[in-house]
């Protein structure tokens, strides 16, 4: 065998060695998941069961029986569950194919989330590299500067704090690694760069669908800043740019690419499904916040207190306690590093900035919040109108600035309000101050269903990241004057600010609950016999047990199974609804008689409540197997032990 070249050996190792970095710094953000990755789970939250339970279906599908991954009969039996509206992430939940041949389907889990971490690193630092090079830095500069944006982007606090509940979403590596791709075709036109352009889209669609709307959004907006630099955007001329054939070229690969993922939906978008976990313009983020560490970070102490009760306030009244969704803190360091990278100078520069700003206030949802205050004197509204106007200006031929005159107008306004505060029958004026997603989520589609606009603080993540890589880069140029070395040496230290600001505190690991012999008992039925359960802890027992449960944790409900879910049967028992209502002996019979027919043996109820003891017992018929601790467990007596 012919051994490697020098060249090819020193790019094997220079890759192989971020991903060793970002392997050890995975551990480090992260720490103790690594210790803990048998027997125990990140924080316990309802998503993280069903996510393990995601990882043992997709190896029976894939694996064991080969099916559509996209239906279960293991759940809401005797009906079945639908998963294509559903955050399965094939992408991550594929893996349990192959690694629960090896292991628990807690420590895959476990496994699967961290690598997100490396794998995002591996592909922020590509996509960086990549931008530091075309930009003319030296290849050695650009490799560490690189890690710099890297590391902002896989340990921001968006990634951080979704890892707790979210595997779909904490699975961004595919974000940076599609834009790579795609920048490469729109600078090269290369064609087989457009397989990679394909590929990625694919890999982003099968970990979350939602990410491929932010990469279409970013995209456009990367087009149109492309057009509007060079000329008028509606022009003719506008589809005889090379840019833009060439982003329409990228478009057709990723949306034939994606078609795997995406039919699927397609095919199964009506009925629309019947309910969401999430609202309408729910979890939007506050200006304030964007600066103030979120309860789960690590610099939660060292902060004002006033600060800390600030950020819990927010949690409580715009996320209902859900930490998952209040990592938005952009840091102070990264963002002072990133301005000055636009200062001292970044290709399309302005368009960077542009994109994240965008992001930026599509985040913050349908209306201004500032600290809690989504009133505001007409003195920001006016500010706000004249950033907008002096972020679209363009200077004219002669280099005077276009639209000088409104941007002097604006300000005149709000400085005389500033002087004399604006008022209305006698009372200071208050406004709200609409943002764009207001008209976002109506136009795209399914945002205005269940989307969240404080996601798209990812993004801005994304944009911070590319900035800061460019802002080590030029630092580590200053002091490779006086030492090549000492230039690297800069570069790389700017590559602890993110790691420093970005720490979460130490990751809740809660050990997997221990089940009582009661399941042992369950597991050696007959494969028909199925199990009633309350809660999505349910849904992971029916790794042990074997056997299908009635109870499913979707992210979207389809109409057909929202029948079944609110029949008079499940509401009693899935939410404790209605056990205390009079119950007909015509009614009895019937629910007698489905648990009967539905060979359901077993009632595993998460959350005792003595109505619905009674209802169990008195009307359905069920004795006690099993009571103690966090689960008691009913027997329905008429399908016998056995078969």
């Amino acid at each position: 065998m012919t051994p490697p070249s020098p060249k090819r050996l020193n790019l094997l190792l220079l890759h192989g060695g971020v991903l060793a970095l970002f392997c050890v710094l995975a551990v480090f953000h992260t720490w103790p998941l690594a210790r803990d990755l048998s027997g125990h789970l990140v924080w316990g939250k309802e998503d993280v069961f069903m996510n393990v339970w995601h990882l043992k279906w997709m190896r029976h599908a894939l694996w064991e029986a080969p099916q559509n991954p996209y239906f279960t009969p293991m759940l809401h039996h005797p009906m079945g569950a639908e998963l294509y509206w559903h955050t399965l992430s094939p992408a991550k939940t594929g893996w349990g194919a192959v690694l629960l041949g090896f292991m628990q389907a807690e420590t895959a889990y476990n496994l699967i989330l961290l690598s997100t971490f490396v794998l995002a690193g591996y592909t922020a630092w590509l996509l960086c590299r990549y931008l530091l090079r075309r930009a003319g830095f030296s290849p050695r500069l650009a490799d560490v500067a690189a890690l710099a944006g890297a590391c902002a982007f896989t340990f921001s606090r968006y990634h951080l704090v979704q890892a707790i509940a979210h595997l779909n979403l904490s699975a961004i590596e595919g974000i940076p690694l599609y834009l790579y791709f795609f920048l490469r075709w729109q600078d090269e036109g290369r064609k087989k760069l457009l397989w990679g352009v394909g590929l990625s889209a694919l890999y982003v669609v099968l970990c979350d669908y939602y990410y491929l709307f932010y990469l279409a959004l970013f995209c456009a907006l990367w087009v149109v800043g492309e057009r509007w630099q060079r000329g008028r955007l509606l022009s003719v001329k506008t589809l005889q740019d090379a840019g833009v054939r060439r982003s329409l070229w990228a478009a057709g690969a990723a949306g034939v690419a994606s078609l795997p993922g995406l039919l699927p939906l397609l095919l199964n978008l009506k009925p629309e499904p019947y309910k969401s976990h999430h609202g309408d313009s729910d979890y939007y983020a506050d200006l304030a916040a964007l600066f103030m560490p979120d309860p789960l970070s690590a610099w939660r102490d060292a902060v004002p207190q006033a600060w800390t009760e600030l950020t819990d306030r927010l949690v409580r009244a715009t996320m209902a306690n859900n930490h998952e969704e209040s990592g938005y803190f952009l840091g102070w360091g990264v963002v002072v590093l990133a301005m000055l990278a636009l200062r001292w100078g970044v290709p399309q520069g302005k368009r960077w900035f542009s994109i994240g700003l965008c992001f930026l206030v599509l985040s913050l949802g349908t209306m201004l919040q500032v600290a809690g205050h989504r009133t505001h004197s007409p003195v920001t509204f006016l500010l706000f109108a004249a950033g907008l106007v002096l972020l679209v200006a363009r200077r004219s031929p002669d280099g005077e600035k276009r639209h000088y005159d409104v941007l002097a107008v604006l300000l005149l306004c709000a400085g005389m309000g500033l002087v004399a505060p604006y008022t209305a029958f006698g009372q200071p004026a208050e406004v709200m101050v609409p943002l764009p997603y207001v008209v976002f989520k109506s136009v795209v589609p399914f945002f205005g269903r269940a989307g969240m606009p404080v996601r798209f603080g990812l993004m801005v993540t994304l944009v911070l990241a590319v900035l800061l890589s460019f802002a080590a880069a030029h630092l580590g140029t200053w002091a490779s004057r006086r030492k090549a070395a000492l230039g690297l040496g800069v570069a790389s230290l700017i590559a602890v600010v993110p790691n420093v600001e970005y720490r979460h505190e130490p990751m809740r690991m809660v050990p997997v609950p221990e089940l009582p012999a009661i399941f042992e008992e369950i597991a050696r039925e007959p494969p028909e016999v199925a199990v009633i359960t309350d809660h999505v802890v349910g849904q992971w027992e029916q790794l042990y047990h074997g056997h299908p449960v009635s109870f499913a944790r979707q992210s979207r409900t389809p109409l057909r199974e929202a029948v079944f879910e609110e029949s008079r049967l499940f509401n009693a028992l899935h939410r404790l609804n209605g056990c205390q209502a009079p119950v007909s002996p015509a009614e009895q019979e019937e629910m007698r008689g489905y648990l009967k027919e539905h060979h359901f043996r077993y009632y595993v109820a998460h959350r005792f409540h003595p109505a619905c003891d009674r209802f169990v017992r008195e009307v359905l018929g069920g004795e006690t197997a099993h009571s103690g601790g966090w689960v008691t467990v009913y027997r329905f007596p008429w399908v016998p032990a056995g078969g």
